[in-house]
């Protein structure tokens, strides 16, 4: 440990992305992880036939977090991906460069080049440095509050209905028993300091604990200084009853879209519960449903999206909610299959579907699990899509805080859409593994 705390802050020094100022060791505290994965994915879209195909390729990730401890009540924390690159994309010596990629939403058009009233998710990619800083804030610790300041994250409720990363303010209150509260103010976009209005996401969040329930309420709001503001009110509960976990959440978006005299909307609920029968194993149930409209656009969470959330592929593993992943479940419109896979949106249609899994920990250090998820759209105006996602994975613990991690994922759905004439059927097989060492 002494080690790679030496390592770490010759590297921010040489790096000169902090001062090149001697951090005693004592002050300095260190967790990450390093990751070296392979991928394949094999896509057979139909007529969204923009990424089909076969591919598989690697990639590795060093992140490394810190905080250091600056005086009583006063720290700093910050957190960097380090060759963060595919395998063979120029990253020589720590010096190449890796792919971030945005999607974008465009209208499907018929044969005259007019819009159809259905859209479509469009994937752009861009180089950056094979090294970034995603957290980097200041914490004061004056005693019940806490004021943190800087670049953070920020998550409300299980389905991650404000899941945001950004530059900002957050109070936390810990004067209450049994009982934590915080409120928050992000700046989102400054619009690149051109003349326009900026961009704000806030909101606050009390989570009150009664014995083995633990309770929580949230209201946030998104502005984009223009069209969009769109404000959110949520809560869930979980109780631990024996042997069964619980998780109940309903999340309500209502204000104006960020398209010209759209109203924003959206309604998710989402139910999980578990039970251990042994020590070894567990099964688990989920379902969730949201309406869809035939007019307004749907949302399903608010803020940047940094940390994503991907349930119905979630077994057990840290290869789902990467480069393989489906997505947040409340609009089966938004199909994406994989971060090199291709997308289909036909508009706000909701979702209703339900998930089974299971884990099974084989010794102490192997586990298992196992998913079957079904989704279907709830409104059916701009058209029809349902889906069904397989997944599987393992952990193999080989040495201590060392792992090999393999899950493999098959989709199959149809969509149909009558304007177009569409009657398609898809399908998409991908598989991720790798090694992962924590420290």
């Amino acid at each position: 440990m002494k080690l790679i705390k030496a390592l770490v802050v010759m590297l921010v020094a040489v790096g000169m992305i902090l001062p090149a100022v001697a951090v005693a060791e004592d002050r300095l505290s260190l967790s990450g992880e390093m990751r070296v994965r392979g991928w394949h994915t094999d896509y057979d879209l139909g007529d969204y036939d923009r990424s089909d195909g076969t591919q598989t390729w690697a990639d590795q990730r060093l992140r490394i977090a810190g905080k250091i401890a600056v005086a009583e009540g006063v720290s700093i924390t910050f957190r960097t991906d380090i060759t963060e690159s595919d395998w063979g994309s120029g990253n020589v010596n720590g010096a190449g460069r890796t792919t971030k990629c945005s999607t974008a939403t465009k209208d499907v058009l018929d044969e005259n080049g007019d819009p159809t009233g259905g859209t479509y998710t469009e994937k752009t990619c861009s180089d950056f440095g094979s090294q970034h800083w995603d957290r980097a804030h200041i914490d004061l610790v004056m005693g019940d509050f806490q004021l943190r300041a800087g670049q953070q994250y920020n998550a409300f409720g299980k389905t991650y209905a404000v899941d945001n990363q950004s530059n900002g303010i957050t109070l936390f209150y810990n004067g209450l028993e049994n009982t934590k509260a915080n409120i928050f103010f992000m700046l989102t976009d400054d619009n690149g300091g051109r003349n326009e209005s900026d961009a704000f996401l806030t909101g606050a969040t009390i989570r009150p604990k009664f014995g083995d329930l633990q309770t929580a309420f949230f209201v946030a709001n998104q502005n984009d200084g223009a069209e969009e503001s769109v404000t959110l009110v949520g809560a869930y509960l979980t109780a631990m009853l024996g042997p069964v976990d619980f998780t109940a959440e309903v999340d309500f978006f209502t204000g104006d879209s960020d398209e010209k005299d759209v109203d924003a909307y959206g309604t998710n609920v989402w139910l999980d519960g578990s039970m251990a029968l042994s020590d070894a194993f567990t099964i688990g149930a989920q379902g969730f449903f949201a309406p869809g409209d035939d007019e307004d656009k749907q949302y399903t969470y608010l803020g940047s999206g940094f940390g994503g959330w991907d349930p119905l592929l979630d077994v057990g593993t840290s290869l789902s909610n990467e480069q393989i992943n489906y997505d947040r479940p409340f609009n089966v419109a938004q199909l994406s299959l994989g971060a090199e896979g291709g997308s289909a949106q036909l508009g706000s249609l909701g979702s209703t579907g339900a998930r089974l899994y299971t884990a099974f920990k084989v010794s102490e250090d192997l586990n298992l699990g196992a998913s079957v998820a079904y989704a279907m759209e709830e409104e059916d105006k701009y058209g029809e899509l349902d889906v069904m996602l397989l997944a599987a994975g393992l952990v193999y613990q080989i040495l201590p805080n060392a792992s090999f991690q393999l899950q493999l994922q098959y989709t199959d759905g149809n969509v149909t859409i009558d304007d177009e004439d569409i009657d398609n059927d898809f399908d998409a097989f991908e598989a991720g593994t790798g090694l992962f060492v924590k420290f």
